[in-house]
């Protein structure tokens, strides 16, 4: 039986690539860099920030975290769209008693979730510090299943990416991989998916299990 849902933000429920890449490039004109394709972004979209700044140019500059935040966070809505049917999932997990929380690489998650509305539907939302280390290390599903007093043999963790499988599983939590953020179903399975569903409005099919998805 599953009681607990933990669940990434960005290409699980909200499609931030074309802000990311929006933004990546503000970045990019601003300093004379290259600009970014949406793979490129895509395929680091799941670091935080510094981190994706190296792979993007291979180096960091104190100035880039200047201007990004007094221009590109004011510029971009990295909080929009929500997938559709993202509202629905979390009011039918709440209906049917599901404790939910987010599990993110972004700074200071409480104040997204309140941008983007949904903030209400969650019990704790963790992302990293200087004290728990980003996904792919296990700390931030680890920290959410423990603030949630829960228990993670009954919790399932809803990501997009490998780094999303990787942190999981590390920790001791199943987690559903969904292909709408670009990654393939057996990129997820290989970082230790356990199940993996095309996007977000297939949770509904968890819900409505008493013991979680069949397996196809």
């Amino acid at each position: 039986m599953i009681s607990t849902l933990i669940f990434d933000i960005d290409l699980t429920l909200v499609d931030s690539l074309e802000a990311c890449v929006k933004g990546t490039n503000l970045l990019a004109r601003k300093f004379g860099l290259p600009e970014k394709s949406d793979q490129e972004v895509l395929d680091a979209i799941s670091l935080t920030l510094e981190p994706f700044w190296v792979r993007m140019w291979g180096r960091l500059d104190p100035a880039w975290r200047e201007y990004y935040e007094s221009v590109v966070i004011h510029e971009v809505d990295l909080n929009r769209p929500l997938y559709p049917g993202a509202v629905d999932v979390l009011r039918a997990a709440r209906d049917r008693g599901i404790t939910m929380g987010v599990a993110t690489n972004r700074f200071n998650p409480w104040l997204d979730l309140a941008d983007m509305g949904i903030a209400q539907y969650f019990d704790t939302a963790v992302g990293p510090d200087s004290d728990v280390k980003p996904k792919p290390y296990p700390d931030i599903p680890q920290l959410a299943i423990k603030q949630l007093q829960a228990d993670a043999s009954a919790a399932v963790l809803v990501g997009d990416s490998a780094s999303d499988m990787k942190s999981a599983s590390a920790a001791g939590i199943r987690a559903l991989g969904l292909t709408q953020g670009g990654a393939s179903e057996q990129e997820l399975l290989d970082a230790g998916a356990w199940r993996v569903r095309k996007d977000l409005a297939s949770v509904m099919e968890l819900l409505d299990s008493p013991s979680g998805f069949a397996r196809r």
